[in-house]
């Protein structure tokens, strides 16, 4: 039998899912998607990722090209709407999927308006963050919701606001895909026994950290002023900033007018950040509006106490008191006398660490999370196959897809 016709035949077989995202530059949406994607099941789903700001990449891109999926870019080096409508539309006629996914709100815009007027069987919308939802695209998406086959969100506070926000979503399913980190393998990568340049910046002070890009909804500024409220009250730490972005110069500014040069530290955009993260004794996060915080979640991998903003639904990520505690939005004096409790109490301080890392080995592995997306991808498109025949001929030819769909349903 010619070996070629039967890889034919089989990749024929699999389902076709298309995801957009605006861009693949760095940021924690980004990077879920660079980890989730290569690891989907190939024998059952074909992907290919289509992206549509080049002047946005970075490692995710890095790390889903070395995976072997297709990135393409649609629109061309310079961003225009009417370019990437019209490069989009004749891509997925061409290639004829049977899923298209928005990853983001941005993909939202741009991914599922070119996929309905193609026609493509299973249209998805993402939600990982409220942002984008802004008039008048709640009164669009809800109009769209009449094609739509279903929504995916990474967290309860997002599945409650599109079922408030939105019309028509009685017959448009959400399903909750939570975020999800390596386990098993990440131990090597924070480089405890290992002397790095973060060992020599860290000195004899405790270290309060914050991971996370430069955008005004991350509202780093807080960050800042909690700073100045603890070393206003003599808590003797440092302070160290990951990330990069367009509120650089804000943020240099405030350092300044506080007079925190010396204990604030701008360490800009990382790749080693689990080793950064294995040598804070803190980490917060400062966000007016999150939907399942990455940089919270890898604080937690690396066995750390966290202070957070009540940003988001944390209650499966945050348990108060016994590994965190959660302050209200824009709280800079609630930050700094929660992060000031945990540094005046090193017992505390470790059981916090330990309970943190607990929480992520039980509730946000990635090969739990990754489960969850490959059967809300097959329980979407059984529900398309009930008006697509050949979505269910594909589902059934599909060695082991049938009892897959029917688990997904139960």
């Amino acid at each position: 039998m010619d070996k070629s016709r039967v890889k034919t035949s089989v990749e024929k077989e699999r389902i076709k899912l298309l995801v957009v995202c605006g861009s693949l530059g760095v940021g924690g949406a980004e990077m879920q998607l660079a980890k989730f994607l290569p690891r989907l099941n190939r024998d059952i789903f074909e992907v290919h990722v289509a992206a549509y700001r080049s002047n946005a990449a970075g490692f995710p891109k890095e790390m889903i090209a070395k995976s072997g999926l297709p990135v393409v870019l649609l629109g061309g080096d310079s961003w225009s709407r009417r370019r990437y409508f019209a490069d989009a539309i004749s891509y997925m006629k061409k290639e004829s999927f049977d899923v298209v996914h928005a990853w983001l709100s941005s993909g939202n815009h741009y991914g599922l308006i070119p996929a309905i007027l193609t026609g493509v069987p299973v249209v998805l919308g993402g939600m990982r963050g409220r942002m984008g939802m802004e008039p008048p695209w709640p009164l669009v998406y809800s109009l769209l919701n009449i094609r739509y086959d279903g929504w995916i969100v990474n967290s309860r506070m997002l599945k409650e606001f599109l079922e408030k926000k939105l019309f028509f979503m009685k017959d448009t399913p959400v399903r909750t895909i939570r975020n999800g980190l390596e386990i098993d393998d990440d131990e090597p990568r924070f480089r405890r026994q290992e002397k790095t340049c973060f060992d020599s910046l860290r000195g004899k002070r405790p270290v309060v950290g914050i991971v996370g890009r430069f955008h005004p909804v991350k509202n780093h500024l807080l960050f800042i002023e909690m700073a100045h409220y603890l070393v206003r009250n003599h808590v003797d730490a440092d302070f160290w900033i990951i990330g990069e972005g367009n509120m650089r110069q804000a943020i240099e500014d405030a350092i300044a007018d506080y007079g925190l040069q010396d204990r604030v530290k701008l360490l800009g955009l990382r790749r080693d950040v689990d080793t950064a993260l294995a040598r804070m004794d803190v980490a917060v996060v400062t966000s007016n509006s999150e939907s399942c915080p990455n940089a919270l979640l890898e604080a937690m991998r690396a066995g750390l106490p966290v202070v957070s903003t009540n940003c988001t639904t944390l209650e499966d990520i945050i348990e108060e008191g016994k590994n965190g505690f959660v302050v209200a939005v824009g709280d800079a004096e609630g930050l700094a006398k929660k992060v000031a409790a945990i540094l005046h109490n090193p017992q505390l301080a470790r059981n916090m660490g330990d309970r943190s890392r607990q929480i992520i080995e039980e509730r946000f592995s990635i090969a739990a999370a990754l489960r969850e997306l490959e059967q809300a991808y097959l329980y979407f498109t059984d529900r398309a196959a009930r008006r697509r025949p050949s979505l269910r001929r594909k589902l059934e030819r599909i060695s082991g897809i049938k009892s897959a769909v029917e688990m997904s349903l139960s």
